[in-house]
C-alpha cells in the first residue's frame, strides 16, 4: 500500500528533463524578446534626444526674439579691455527653465571663477542624450599659461554635455571632401570671434539647409567607430594625430569652437571624408550613439536624423551658412 501511495503522489511532480525543457523554452523566449525590448528602449532614447535638441533650438529662437540677434558660438575678450570667455550655453539657460542657474552666472567674470564653475558643474538632462552609454560625465581640463591670452595656468572641471555647435569647415576639411579651392565663407550659423552676433535673416544658404546644433556625444570619453578608446580624451591617444575632445563641458567656452576637418572611416586621422559617427573627437564631425546616424537641429528649428551613408559633401554644405552651395538629395 505504501508503494502504491508513493507512485500515486509522484505523478504530480516534474521530472528533471521536463524542468530543463521548460527552462530552455523560457531562455528562447527571452532571447527572442530581448532585441525587441532593446529596440523599444533605443527608440525612446532617440526620441528624448530629439526632444532635447528641439528645446535647445527653440531656446536659440527665443533668444533672438529677445535680443534681435543669435548668441555667439562663444565669446572672448582679452586684456587690457577685459578678461572674459563663455560659450553659447549659459546664455540659453533662461529659455530652458533654468532661470535660477542663469542668475548665478556672472558674465562679467571669467567662466572658471568659483561661482561660475558651480553653475557649469550642474548636470542638466536637456544637455544629455539618453542613448549615450555614460551619463552625468564631467570634463577636467588643465590649461597652460596664456592658453587664453593674458590668463595664468588653470585647471577646471565642468559637467559634460552631448550637444555642440559647429563653427564652420576648415580649408583642409573642405578640400578633403569637396575639393580645392576651399575659398571663404566657410563659417557656420553662429558668429565666432571677432564677430559678436549673427541674425537668422543673414543665413543666405537658407535656415532649413544650415546646421544650428548637433550631437557630439560621449565626450570626454573618446570613441572611434562605436569603440571607446579612452576614458578621458585630453589627449585621445598619444601620437595618434587625434587632437582631443576638449569642449565636452556644456558650458565650457571651448564647446563653441568646433571647426570640422572630418576623419577616416575608422575614426582615425586628422582629416578625411567621414563626418558622421566615425569619431567624437572635436573637429571631426558629429557623433551619436544611435544606429547609423546622429541627430541635429537645423536653423529653422526642425530636428533631423543624419545617417552615416549621407553624402559628405551635403554635410559640409549644411555646415556653411553663406557659401551658396546646392544640397542634392
Amino acid at each position: 500500500m505504501a508503494l502504491k501511495r508513493l507512485r500515486k503522489e509522484s505523478k504530480y511532480g516534474f521530472t528533471l528533463i521536463e524542468l530543463l525543457v521548460v527552462i530552455a523554452i523560457i531562455a528562447i523566449l527571452i532571447g527572442l524578446l530581448l532585441p525587441a525590448v532593446q529596440k523599444v528602449r533605443e527608440a525612446a532614447s532617440r526620441l528624448q534626444c530629439s526632444n532635447n535638441l528641439k528645446q535647445l533650438g527653440l531656446a536659440f529662437f527665443n533668444y533672438e526674439n529677445t535680443y534681435q540677434a543669435l548668441p555667439p558660438a562663444y565669446f572672448v575678450a582679452f586684456p587690457p579691455a577685459a578678461n572674459l570667455a563663455y560659450s553659447w550655453a549659459p546664455l540659453m539657460l533662461p529659455y530652458l527653465e533654468q532661470e535660477n542657474l542663469y542668475k548665478q552666472y556672472n558674465f562679467n567674470q571669467m567662466f572658471n571663477t568659483a561661482s561660475n564653475i558651480a553653475v557649469l558643474q550642474t548636470q542638466l538632462k536637456v544637455m544629455q542624450c539618453p542613448s549615450t552609454p555614460t551619463q552625468n560625465r564631467s570634463e577636467t581640463i588643465s590649461l597652460p599659461p596664456n592658453a587664453i591670452p593674458g590668463y595664468p595656468a588653470a585647471t577646471f572641471t565642468t559637467a559634460a554635455g552631448d550637444y555642440s555647435v559647429i563653427s564652420g569647415v576648415t580649408s583642409v576639411g573642405w578640400d578633403s571632401v569637396v575639393g580645392a579651392p576651399s575659398g571663404g565663407d566657410r563659417e557656420g550659423m553662429l558668429a565666432t570671434p571677432p564677430l559678436k552676433s549673427s541674425r537668422i535673416s543673414g543665413i543666405s544658404d537658407g535656415v532649413s539647409n544650415t546646421l544650428l546644433l548637433v550631437e557630439l556625444a560621449g565626450r570626454p570619453e573618446a570613441w572611434q567607430a562605436n569603440i571607446r578608446v579612452a576614458t578621458n580624451g585630453f589627449p585621445v591617444v598619444p601620437n595618434s594625430g587625434n587632437a582631443n575632445t576638449v569642449g565636452a563641458g556644456w558650458g565650457n567656452p571651448y564647446n563653441g569652437e568646433n571647426w570640422v576637418n572630418g576623419s577616416l572611416y575608422d575614426g582615425r586621422g586628422v582629416q578625411g571624408p567621414c563626418m558622421i559617427n566615425c569619431t567624437n573627437v572635436t573637429g571631426r564631425g558629429i557623433y551619436g550613439f544611435h544606429t547609423n546616424g546622429a541627430t541635429v537641429v537645423m536653423g529653422d528649428g526642425s530636428v533631423r536624423f543624419l545617417t552615416g551613408s549621407m553624402n559628405p559633401k551635403n554635410f559640409v554644405y549644411m555646415v556653411t551658412a553663406r557659401k551658396g552651395e546646392i544640397i542634392s538629395e
